[in-house]
């Protein structure tokens, strides 16, 4: 193998490896979903062009979330004139705050993965088919010859049962020595 495809291979590698948690970084400071998939993608391309500066070894996820918070300021600077915009100040202090959550964020989708193992099959099935698969209410209903306020509090159950599995995941860590 040529050392370009090395170079490829080892960033794609990183980049599937930490992607949501850039993505998340990124969702959590910019209010549109179609912004934030152009900010993630201007934040992959930029990696990529400069991935001969990365240090493999290093953080790369950190690496990418500076990236993402230059994207996201240019994003911002392109958008004020649009629209009135929170001030850099605050900005900052939401950027610092999203920062501080991630890690937990991070810890909160492990104890959900865990969770959902819990669930009985039939209600896994039921959330890939409407997270995963993307169907949307209507589709799922039609699929279960259901109706459509029976999924919507189907999901709401799975949602309520997950929820409490996770505080409760939660609590028992923090009680850990």
């Amino acid at each position: 193998m040529d050392s370009n495809s090395q170079k490829t291979e080892a960033f794609l590698t990183l980049v599937m490896a930490n992607q949501r948690r850039i993505n998340s970084y990124i969702l959590s400071l910019v209010p549109n979903f179609n912004d934030a998939d152009d900010i993630m993608q201007e934040t992959i391309t930029v990696m990529w062009r400069k991935f001969d500066r990365f240090e493999i070894g290093t953080d790369f996820a950190g690496w990418g979330l500076k990236v993402a918070y230059y994207c996201i300021m240019n994003y911002r600077r392109s958008k004020s004139k649009d629209k009135v915009l929170f001030s850099d100040n605050l900005f900052e202090q939401i950027q610092e705050i999203a920062k501080q959550k991630e890690g937990h964020t991070d810890l909160r989708i492990q104890h959900l993965r865990r969770c959902i193992e819990k669930l009985q099959t039939a209600d896994q099935r039921f959330l890939k088919a409407r997270y995963e698969l993307n169907y949307d209410v209507k589709t799922l209903a039609a699929q279960l010859d259901r109706s459509v306020q029976y999924v919507y509090k189907h999901l709401s159950r799975i949602h309520h049962t997950l929820a409490l599995c996770v505080k409760r995941s939660l609590r028992e860590q923090e009680m850990l020595p």
